[in-house]
């Protein structure tokens, strides 16, 4: 049996800890609220391809938290349908693109839907990799036309959600202005 001392020394100790453990609660719960802050929302505007690039921005959203894409009638990414030429993306900054779908790619097979997420990375930061792998969505049109996946693959999306976290927390806005210039680079399919 305890002595009232003993016991009051647990109880106290007690307390104490779970004291700790509630701090510690507290601050991992502040952590992941912190991480909210660094979402940054990115406006597109599909001319063409509307619901492809729903989708895509939904898959883009659900896959870099620190990116919010939202369909919007004057967005920075801009998407265009095209014949001849090239799927491609010229970029202008992160966040910032004009996309063109040409539907000659999707005629020879290639997934409109693939193409549109595809393109839609490169504005979020991502150079193309042309491995011919069908997981990595930055592949392209190299991984043929029996490639539908549109997903980045997890080293897709932590990059880009490494460069909008950087963003969020950087005191120079890392957007350009809406402003297209096509003397910038040029991504392709």
């Amino acid at each position: 049996m305890l002595s009232k001392r003993a016991l009051r020394l647990l109880v106290g100790t007690l307390t104490f800890v779970l004291a700790l453990a509630g701090a510690q609660f507290a601050t991992q719960s502040a952590a992941v609220a912190d991480q909210s802050v660094n979402v940054r929302t990115v406006y597109y505007t599909a001319y063409a391809y509307s619901s492809q690039s729903s989708q895509a921005a939904s898959i883009w959203n659900s896959a870099a938290p620190n990116v919010r894409m939202v369909s919007s009638g004057s967005g920075s990414i801009r998407i265009y349908g095209t014949t001849g030429g090239g799927s491609r993306a010229y970029v202008c900054g992160l966040g910032c693109a004009t996309i063109y779908i040409d539907s000659r790619d999707i005629a020879a097979g290639h997934n409109a839907l693939r193409i549109v997420a595809h393109e839609i990375g490169h504005g979020l930061g991502l150079p193309d990799t042309y491995n011919g792998i069908c997981s990595y969505l930055m592949s392209g049109g190299s991984a043929g036309t029996g490639c539908s996946n549109p997903y980045p693959n997890a080293g897709e999306a932590n990059r880009v959600n490494q460069l909008f976290r950087s963003a969020a927390t950087s005191s120079v806005g890392p957007f350009v202005s809406d402003v297209y210039d096509p003397s910038l680079v040029r991504a392709t399919v």
